[in-house]
Parts: C-alpha cells; structure tokens; sequence
C-alpha cells in the first residue's frame, strides 16, 4: 500500500508542479511587462504625463542631483543595511512602503526609525503592491488608507505616492492626488529588481532594455543611465539583499561623476513635481554683474562679465542652454573654469560680452579626461 500511496503521490505532484509552475512564470511576465512599459512610457518624453504614474513632470535641468528611492519596504532583513550604506555617504532617501510589509517582526519600529529621521521621506506605495490599474475605486482607496493609516502611526504625514510599477489610470490617480498626494514616479528604473531575479544576472527575457553587455553589470547599467539623464529620481528596492550589496559602490560611483544626493522635496531639483514654475537661473554663460547673480552650485561671476565656475576635465550642461567645456583659467594657475561654446542662442559668442569664438585645449588637471579641444566663448 506504501508503494501505491507512494506513486499516487509522485504522480500528482507530478500533475500540480507544472501549474504552480506557469502560475510563477504568469506573474514574473506579468511584472516584466509592467515595467517595461513604465521605461517606454518615460522614453516617451511627455511632461505632463496625462494619467501615468511612472512620468516625472521635471524632465531635465537636474544639474547632476539625483534623488535616491526605494520601494516594497520595511524589510527588517535588508532596509537596516541600505540605511547604513546611505549613512556613510550622507545621502537622503524615500522609502515608498507597502502596508503588508507592517506585519513583519520589527518592520513597524524600522519604520518608526525612518519617519524620525530628517534624512528620510517615508512615502506610501499601497498595501499590497496589486496593479492598481486594474483595481475597482474601492479596492483602489482600500490600498491607498491602509498604508497611510501605518505611515501616520509611525509618526509621518505621508506626502508622497509611487503606484506598484508606475502601473495607473486616470480614476486610481485622481483618487491619490484628491487624498493630499503627489504622485512620483520615477527617471532611472536601476532594474536591481530584475537583477536580483537572476541571482545577479539581469535575463533579457525579465527586462529587454538592459544592454547585453550590462546583464551581469548593476553598477554598470545604473551609471549608464544615471549618466543619460544628469540625475533624477531613480528607482531601487530596500527588500534585495542584492541591492544593499551593490549600493555603496554606486553610490561611491555616482560621487566619483560629481553627482549629488538630494531629498525627493528639493523643489529646485524638482519643481514641476511640487506644482512650482521653474526657477529662471542663469547658467554657466550667462550675463552677469556679480557672484550671486550666477546662483548655481558652484558659479560664479567672471571679470568679463559671465557666469562660470571651476572645473577639471569636464562641466555640467542645463537643458536650454549652450553646450559647455572647461578651459584653462588665465588668471589662477593650474585651475580651470567652464565656458559656453558657440550657439545660435548665444549669437556665436557675440552675446557674451568680452568674449570671442576661438579654439581653446580642453583643461584636464587632476581628472582622467581625454584630450580635445573646441570651439568657446573665450574671454578677451
């Protein structure tokens, strides 16, 4: 009888497994399209992004500020060791939470810990990670009110709304922005998530848009775009114990590229999130009279009569303006300092005062670049 028993059981494990089996693939295809269609809706380029919950308003001019987040915590195994990494580097960050992750041993203390530290933006990101798309209206503020409920009792006022894989329609949003919330999406998709699918390795067949070469490169893939869109708001997830491994070295990265960390309320970085009109700064190039005239980081006022500011090797661009390169400073040794080049904008250079069009060598001092030269605005 054991032998038959033993059989009959075999035999219908045999005829479950490939079910629990599809059922598994189901979702993880299920999330693969979700999240390659919030990176095609954000190459789309649209500003307003009408009923998305994954695009951005603030689309440019981040100026090399990038805005750290991270969803689906508090996980006690894993968020305690990203808040370490982001300790050492002195880097603010957004924690978008589930509400089911509440019930775990000591999530709810974590996440007491992070509402009180002034680092730290505790953001809600529903109860259950569903697809809130699909969602009827009740099930929609279902989601919504559970997680606030927790937030508030952790000791924060949530301010701040991320859909499970940007994944939104125009009812589910209206009913987030009608309860206080603003919905933040998000420019750099670090896809560690699919990363950590693969035991390190990024599978074509989980997110197509990581380039061949980058499948076994998170660091790698993350500074590619990092890179493309001069900072921004990117997307990680505190629940990967891949995540935590590879964060301080991506960090260490983006600082050693000359990004900065900002908090996801920086309204300068991120005007058009908070409902706020772009400031009108003056930018490397610009007309000026005095220091505080060119009033981005490190700029200031040239003896010609144009904004600038120090450099080796290379200088920021702002979406905008005129294209930017970094010369030798005539008149401080061994420095450099950032100038426009040549535009239609800027009249060729006429319209920077004491300045002409002429080709200068690219100033490398203690930097790695490479040697150039180009046409700029030089001073007379």
């Amino acid at each position: 009888m054991r032998n038959v028993s033993s059989l009959a059981l075999i035999s219908l494990l045999g005829a479950l497994l490939p079910v629990t089996l599809t059922a598994c693939a189901t979702e993880e295809d299920e999330d693969t399209a979700l999240f390659e269609s919030a990176f095609e809706d954000n190459a789309g380029g649209k500003e307003d992004g009408g009923c998305s919950g994954v695009v951005v308003p603030d689309r440019s001019g981040f100026g090399k500020h990038v805005a750290l987040t991270f969803d689906d915590g508090p996980n006690p195994a894993t968020t305690p060791k990203v808040i370490e990494i982001l300790k050492r580097h002195h880097a603010p960050a957004t924690f978008f939470n589930n509400g089911s992750r509440y019930a775990a041993a000591g999530a709810k203390e974590l996440a007491a810990r992070i509402a009180a530290d002034p680092d730290y933006i505790l953001a809600n990101h529903s109860q259950h990670h569903l697809n809130l798309a699909e969602q009827t209206a009740a099930k929609v503020a279902t989601e919504v009110d559970g997680t606030d409920a927790l937030i508030r009792a952790a000791g924060e006022t949530p301010k701040y709304f991320r859909f499970p894989f940007g994944s939104a329609n125009c009812s589910a949003k209206t009913a987030v922005q009608d309860r206080g919330y603003i919905v933040t999406g998000w420019h750099i998709d670090s896809a560690d998530w699919c990363f950590a699918a693969g035991g390190g390795t990024c599978k074509k067949s989980t997110f197509r848009y990581v380039p061949d070469e980058m499948r076994n490169d998170m660091q790698g893939y993350v500074m590619s775009q990092v890179r493309s869109t001069n900072g921004g708001i990117i997307l990680f997830h505190d629940i990967h114990q891949s995540t935590a491994d590879h964060l301080d070295a991506i960090l260490t990265a983006m600082e050693h590229d000359g990004f900065s960390f900002v908090r996801l309320d920086d309204t300068t970085v991120f005007p058009k999130l908070h409902g706020k009109a772009p400031a009108t700064t003056k930018f490397i190039g610009d007309t000026c009279t005095t220091n505080a005239d060119c009033n981005f980081t490190g700029g200031h006022c040239h003896a010609a009569g144009f904004c600038t500011q120090a450099c080796a090797g290379t200088c920021p661009d702002a979406s905008g303006k005129a294209p930017t390169f970094c010369i030798a400073d005539e008149a401080m040794a061994n420095t450099g300092m950032c100038v426009s080049k040549p535009t239609t904008g800027n009249g060729e250079c006429h319209a920077i005062p004491n300045t002409e069009n002429r080709i200068e060598a690219r100033f490398i001092g203690t930097s790695s670049s490479s040697p150039a030269s180009a046409n700029v605005c030089a001073p007379l």
